[in-house]
């Protein structure tokens, strides 16, 4: 046999070898997802939802699915109407993977038989998309991973009706930056200024323009955003526009490496992001919760940014992050971001912050150079979908081309 023959030949044993893993799922136990689901109604329609953690995941499927970026999602849908009622897949993920699909593409490494066994197991776990009169069906539909709390809508479609369930579900195993801040005890009462709606305006003069470094130096990045909701409402909203949370962390940097940026003397009380092409690239939102309510509503000052530049792990260890320096256009994303899904009631343009020009750009503690019209996005942010058309806008300050 010829060189080249002895080389395929090993090659080919080693192949064989290596597909010969077994496949070895735990039994397809859905009871504590279904203990654990949250519940919603909507005469004659009720929907169950869960979401299993990583090693739950992987303990029901027999291999790493977040590992992938694959998350599935449970839900049970029962049908007590008089009308079949179709599940619409696209609702809880655009883009979702089909069962088969998930399975091919971890099917690396297994044995034929396994192979057979993993489609099965995928196949006939996951949910319909029918619900007959007086049935209740279950299973899986697989999602892209989403960190942190897991939202999604469940849309249910009649002959002649139509009804949408939004879901918000803490995936087991993630804690999120903000579920250690104790919102409650971060001021006195009397620190906390109330106000109405007509004297923010104004007030927002006070109210810091920038960031601090960690001795309290404000040599930061603009707060280019303002946000007047409740905790929940805000979080739902952002949620919908796909951000998505932070893990908590003690750090004194970031996940890019640079220093925290600081204001009232702590690091950010929650940090979202928008993912982007790869783990560098997204945008990024820094939220504190300021000592003022705005008609009994509270306000959060904010700071979003946009980060480019490096396109590997390697760089982003070595070079850092590198932000785009016109933060007015993370300020006006955040903006149409929020009103195109549907979070945004009300928003106005305050020319409360200080003008850095595109000629003679600002340069933060962390070398990030930046510039900036010195206007300020104040948001009225809803929890519920709100629709576009409805969205008013307050009349307080003029900026150019928005």
């Amino acid at each position: 046999m010829s060189r080249v023959g002895v080389i395929m030949v090993a090659v080919l044993a080693l192949l064989s070898a290596c597909s010969t893993t077994s496949y070895r799922p735990a039994a397809l136990d859905v009871d504590p997802l279904r203990q654990r689901a949250k519940s919603q109604t909507f005469e004659p329609l009720t929907v169950k939802a869960a979401v299993p953690g990583p090693a739950e995941a992987e303990a029901l499927f027999g291999v790493p699915l977040y590992d992938h970026e694959i998350q599935p999602v449970w839900l049970e849908i029962s049908n007590q109407g008089d009308q079949n009622i179709r599940f619409a897949l696209v609702s809880v993920d655009p883009d979702y993977f089909s069962p088969l699909e998930v399975s091919y593409t971890l099917r690396k490494g297994f044995s034929k038989v396994a192979r057979q066994a993993m489609d099965e197991r995928f196949h006939s776990s996951a949910i319909g998309r029918f619900v007959k009169p007086g049935e209740t069906i279950s299973g899986f539909i697989f999602t892209h991973l989403s960190p942190g709390t897991k939202s999604f809508n469940v849309d249910l479609f009649g002959a002649t009706s139509a009804q949408n369930f939004a879901f918000f579900i803490q995936v087991p195993g993630f804690l999120p930056d903000h579920a250690e801040v104790d919102f409650y005890q971060l001021y006195a009462e009397d620190e906390i200024s109330d106000i109405s709606t007509d004297a923010f305006c104004e007030h927002l003069q006070v109210l810091a323009t920038v960031t601090n470094d960690a001795s309290g130096n404000p040599t930061g990045l603009p707060v280019n955003v303002v946000m007047v909701g409740n905790g929940r409402d805000i979080l739902r909203a952002l949620l919908r526009a796909g951000w998505y949370e932070s893990a908590a962390s003690n750090s004194s940097k970031d996940s890019t490496g640079q220093a925290v940026y600081n204001l009232y003397g702590r690091k950010p009380d929650a940090v979202f992001r928008i993912q982007r092409n790869n783990s560098v690239d997204r945008n990024e939102l820094r939220a504190w919760l300021a000592p003022v309510r705005v008609d009994g509503e509270t306000v959060w000052l904010a700071q979003v940014t946009n980060f480019v530049g490096q396109r590997s792990y390697i760089e982003k260890v070595f070079f850092g992050a590198h932000i785009d320096p016109d933060v007015d256009d993370a300020r006006s994303f955040m903006l149409q971001n929020i009103w195109y899904s549907q979070g945004l009631q009300a928003f106005a343009w305050s020319d409360t912050g200080k003008q850095v020009p595109f000629e003679k750009p600002g340069t933060d503690f962390n070398g990030n150079q930046y510039f900036t019209d010195g206007y300020r996005a104040v948001l009225w942010l809803s929890g519920a979908p709100y629709s576009l058309l409805d969205t008013t806008r307050l009349e307080w300050d003029e900026v150019k081309g928005q």
